[in-house]
């Protein structure tokens, strides 16, 4: 049985978050919605499974404080941002982070690997993505 996940996209730019629904769409699951700010995300967070968060949105800075509420509520966290520097997902308790711009396959590379790493399986990361969560020792 496949499992379908609901992913909210966080990202003020449009072009870029309809980008990733189409992805996400091609890729067989959901985008419950996109959120310009953390306001609007917060009010998605309940449904959703695991959320791309860029760092700078529409009310600032506040991707890194989203990413640490979402996670609280058990939504896996990913930025996608053009300024990877900017986030210790340690602190935030994200996954990892990937930088902008995504081509088509990056997006799915990603997306796979998160719905992978969401179902239980940890594998490493696809290229340009850096994880905050060490994967365990191979014996």
């Amino acid at each position: 049985m496949i499992v379908k996940y609901r992913f909210l996209i966080v990202e003020d730019s449009l072009l870029i978050a309809m980008d990733l629904e189409e992805a996400v769409a091609r890729a067989g699951h959901e985008v419950i919605g996109i959120a310009p700010d953390m306001t609007v995300a917060l009010n998605y967070a309940k449904e959703s499974d695991i959320a791309f968060v860029d760092v700078r949105l529409a009310d600032g800075e506040t991707g890194p404080r989203l990413a640490r509420m979402l996670v609280d509520r058990g939504v896996l966290v990913v930025f996608v941002t053009g300024n990877p520097m900017l986030v210790e997902g340690r602190d935030a308790g994200a996954l990892g982070v990937i930088p902008k711009p995504l081509t088509q396959q990056a997006a799915a590379d990603v997306i796979d690997f998160v719905v992978d790493w969401k179902s239980g399986r940890k594998r490493h990361p696809p290229a340009r993505m850096r994880l905050f969560q060490p994967l365990a020792p191979t014996l």
